[in-house]
């Protein structure tokens, strides 16, 4: 019986260790595209200047509230466009 019990252990002990790599190699692929931009912006910056652009592009239009998804996804376009024309010409 203990031979049982520790074979059977021995197929969990496997299991746990294949969901620990996989969790290990999922954080691993998260690290490079962190890295693929050098000097990136303040997060928190970004969301700011997204919405002042958001609120302009709204402003455009009467700030008709059908058009909010639309104007904050125009607004997230035209600010990773400036920031990425920015950071090639570095």
């Amino acid at each position: 019986m203990g031979k049982k019990s520790k074979k059977a252990n021995d197929g969990l002990d496997d299991k746990v260790k294949e969901k620990k790599s996989k969790k290990t190699k999922k954080a691993k692929r998260s690290e490079p595209q962190l890295e693929s931009r050098p000097n990136p912006i303040d997060p928190s910056l970004r969301y700011q200047m997204i919405e002042t652009a958001a609120y302009y592009i709204a402003e455009k239009h009467g700030f008709d509230p059908r058009k909010s998804v639309e104007d904050w996804a125009q607004a997230e376009q035209e600010i990773d466009a400036r920031l990425d024309e920015e950071k090639q010409n570095r």
